[in-house]
């Protein structure tokens, strides 16, 4: 009989655990379930450029949310005369979005700074707010990425410089917190009339690069401290030209321009132009050109990049966009998947930049005299410039928010294009940060002593 109780009590708790088992089950499907449909039914992607050709008098700034549940559009307003929108990078509670600018003030034109929360305006106005930024009055800021702490800004500065005898056009590089505008553009060796088009932030420092078409590139390392300048060592692997695009994606860099692809491990660069050659066939082949074919967009999904190009931003020549995927060792035409009017253009296209958000890949650039917005997901092209070519002359910047998996993060950073959401904890009596990637495939953990990749 005891025994006979003692089995009918064990079923018994059987039940209940198997029962626990399911509703936590199900309480934790339907939970994350609804936080992913929450997410996405949040998702959105900012479109920037203009409506005008490039530097003409009737040129005026154009930036959209486009929200992807719906794909209806919001209108927003970064600077309220003529002007452009050349890039944009989030810090974990807002972007900043910025280009170049009329300022109605007594300084003239001037690059402007845009905060935007994903839903409201936290700060538009010309950097003249700001002491410490006469150099870069009627100048453009081309590239943004954060750290954590500071915005890097990358650019052009037309103000009076004493480390520049001609007191005209130079490289303009400055770090903005969110409040204090801190210029650097003294620091850079070697100071000529070029911009500086592109940053990226790999959690230790930042490449940036640039140089105009038909002329030498420039590539610097930035620590938050020293300038180092690597254009010399780049020089002596191919004839590297306008710096366009970089970014990280974890493990190396990709850094393209004007008639170049590279990777950098942070201690050697590799050429890899013949290979994207190959790929695109001689319609659009790279050759170290002085111009104008140039590789303009990087983008990292967490497993391969897409990247894309054609003539450089601010430059219409008669070329034709195309697009590769690269899985770090090979290259994959997809140029055959690019909407027809950006494949087939009357007399030239462009892509300006990509971006990975919800599962999709997302392209800004131009086609003859319209911008062009699109998508690439699981092989299928969907054509969006519906939504804003009857605004848009050039889409030069786009951007989106990835998902993450990290609902409760403490804090959130991003690299290489992807966001980072990081939390910290306890564990014996070292503290571990735990960084969660918004491709969703890795975890690392940060302790004192090591960094542990745990696979999701």
């Amino acid at each position: 009989m005891w025994s006979n109780l003692c089995r009918r009590r064990i079923g018994l708790i059987a039940i209940l655990l198997i029962l626990a088992f399911g509703i936590a089950t199900v309480y934790w499907l339907g939970n994350n379930l609804w936080l992913n449909n929450s997410a996405r039914n949040r998702a959105y992607v900012l479109v920037g450029g203009q409506r005008g050709g490039w530097f003409e008098a009737v040129q005026t700034p154009e930036l959209y949310r486009v929200a992807l549940r719906d794909l209806s559009t919001e209108s927003l307003t970064p600077v309220s005369s003529q002007g452009t929108v050349w890039t944009g990078s989030w810090n974990g509670s807002q972007w900043l979005i910025s280009g170049w600018g009329t300022d109605s003030g007594p300084q003239g034109s001037n690059p402007y700074l845009y905060l935007y929360d994903g839903e409201n305006q936290v700060v538009g106005s010309s950097l003249n707010q700001y002491e410490n930024e006469a150099t870069w009055r009627g100048g453009d800021i081309f590239g943004v990425s954060y750290n954590g702490s500071d915005w890097l800004l990358s650019g052009l500065g037309s103000g009076s410089l004493k480390s520049w005898s001609p007191q005209s056009n130079h490289m303009g590089l400055a770090l903005f917190d969110g409040r204090t505008f801190t210029d650097l553009s003294s620091q850079i060796p070697d100071q000529w009339d070029a911009p500086l088009f592109a940053n990226d932030w790999n959690g230790h420092y930042w490449l940036v690069g640039g140089g105009w078409e038909g002329n030498e590139g420039e590539l610097y390392r930035y620590d938050g401290a020293n300038l180092t300048d690597l254009s010399q060592q780049l020089e002596s692997v191919l004839p590297f030209h306008s710096v366009q695009t970089i970014h990280w994606n974890g493990n190396y860099w990709l850094i393209g321009g004007m008639g170049f692809l590279t990777r950098y491990d942070g201690q050697r660069f590799a050429d890899l132009t013949p290979q994207l050659d190959a790929a695109i066939g001689s319609q659009h082949k790279l050759s170290y050109s002085l111009c104008c074919n140039s590789v303009n967009a990087l983008a990292w999904n967490g497993t391969s990049w897409t990247i894309g190009g054609g003539s450089p931003v601010a430059v219409t020549q008669p070329l034709t966009a195309w697009s590769v995927n690269f899985d770090g060792t090979n290259f994959t035409d997809l140029t055959a998947s690019l909407p027809p009017s950006v494949a087939r253009p009357s007399h030239s296209s462009s892509i300006l930049s990509i971006a990975w958000v919800d599962g999709s890949w997302f392209f800004g650039g131009y086609a003859d005299d319209n911008g062009t917005f699109f998508s690439i997901a699981n092989s299928t092209t969907t054509d969006l410039s519906n939504l804003v070519n009857s605004d848009f002359t050039v889409v030069n910047w786009v951007g989106g928010l990835p998902q993450t998996p990290m609902i409760n993060a403490k804090s959130f950073h991003e690299v290489g294009g992807l966001l980072f959401a990081s939390d910290t904890k306890a564990r014996g009596q070292n503290s571990i940060r735990r960084d969660y990637r918004s491709d969703s495939r890795f975890i690392e953990e940060h302790s004192a002593n090591a960094t542990t990749v745990l696979q999701i």
